[in-house]
């Protein structure tokens, strides 16, 4: 029996297309989840400085830390300073 470099059995292809489906799955997912995160910090954003809701005010509606909206609000001009011209579609 040959063994795959990482460790399952060559003979068991199913296996490793399985294993490889998943491991893109879990890349995807956290792609997805961390898109969603900066739609957030983009609605704090627009929420406190255009429309003018306190970061406190906003906490309180999601019931979380004011710490917590400021970092959304963070991850949203990261994302903005890291991909110029670039919309959230």
């Amino acid at each position: 029996m040959s063994w795959h470099p990482e460790g399952v059995a060559t003979d068991v292809p199913a296996v490793l297309e399985a294993r490889e489906a998943y491991k893109q799955a879990e890349k995807d997912a956290l792609a997805l989840r961390a898109r969603a995160r900066i739609r957030l910090g983009q609605a704090v954003a627009v929420a406190n400085e255009r429309d003018g809701y306190s970061l406190e005010h906003i906490a309180r509606q999601l019931n979380v830390a004011t710490e917590q909206v400021r970092r959304y609000r963070q991850a949203y001009r990261d994302w903005l300073r890291d991909h110029p011209g670039e919309t959230l579609d």
